[in-house]
């Protein structure tokens, strides 16, 4: 198997892990918002601390002011998603989480120099539109947590811009680890706040299986980049939503309306745009 192929099927069973752990933060009723990301990071927390001292990396880190910036955001980014899964259908929520790509080309351009192209431009308009769609303002009764996902986005391409000024100055472990640490640190007063719930046996085990199912997501990303630069291989994450769409349709009988597969349709060929534009320019 040729190695863009490796990564393209790695990163579809990627999307597939990651429209599980996008259904078992929806289907954990009862725990609160905080409760899940804390379990959701502890795993992958422990595995990050345990390499790091294995291999006796300096965990100062260089650029401690992205590396903060992207753990802080990173935490607002996740929160908004958790929260909006819990009570928005998870196509919807995924897809509407899913239009980062198209605001980072934006912080990107404005923060860090990085040029901008007639395909980002256009590729932001069609998910824009795709958005739009989905949420149908002044059409029906706005779902509020379909905004909610839009800034659960907005938040997500500041981590990454944060992720990319990061990756200048430091190793990956040393980035996971304050991401992780920063996460999990700020759980704390979050689940104090919204009051820690003891989970049942079964509760706690999902919780584990989440932090399980999260770590095994961020090793398929990191060899599915390994085989293969990102240009190539990023729009077959988007296969996501195909998967969000199909467990909302089988374990809680969510249908997709019209307006939503049209969006959907849009925001994938959006992203579509820019895998071209992508692959062209490199």
């Amino acid at each position: 198997m040729k190695d863009t192929n490796k990564a393209a099927l790695l990163m579809v069973i990627a999307a597939l892990v990651y429209a599980i752990i996008s259904a078992l933060v929806k289907g954990l009723d009862g725990i609160p918002v905080s409760e899940k990301m804390f379990f959701r990071n502890l795993f992958g927390l422990v595995m990050v601390t345990v390499i790091v001292w294995r291999e006796k990396i300096d965990v100062r880190g260089n650029c401690r002011f992205a590396l903060i910036g992207r753990g802080v955001t990173g935490f607002i980014s996740t929160f908004l998603f958790y929260a909006a899964l819990s009570y928005a259908p998870i196509a919807e929520a995924m897809t509407l989480s899913n239009t980062y790509p198209f605001l980072l080309a934006i912080l990107c351009w404005i923060f860090l120099g990085e040029k901008i192209r007639g395909f980002h431009i256009a590729a932001l308009v069609l998910s824009f539109i795709g958005a739009v769609v989905i949420i149908r303002p002044g059409f029906a009764d706005v779902n509020i947590y379909y905004i909610v996902a839009v800034l659960s986005a907005a938040a997500m391409a500041v981590t990454y811009t944060f992720l990319r000024k990061a990756r200048q100055t430091d190793d990956t472990q040393v980035i996971v680890l304050w991401y992780s640490a920063i996460i999990s640190l700020m759980c704390i007063p979050a689940m104090l706040f919204q009051g820690f719930v003891l989970p049942t046996a079964f509760q706690l085990l999902r919780l584990l299986l989440l932090g399980i199912m999260g770590t095994v997501y961020q090793l398929l990303l990191s060899h599915a980049y390994k085989f293969a630069p990102a240009t190539e291989v990023s729009i077959y994450s988007y296969t996501t939503l195909i998967f969000s769409a199909l467990l909302g349709l089988i374990v809680w009988g969510e249908v997709p309306g019209i307006f939503t597969i049209f969006g959907v349709a849009l925001i994938i060929l959006g992203a579509y745009v820019i895998f071209r534009g992508e692959n062209r320019k490199s």
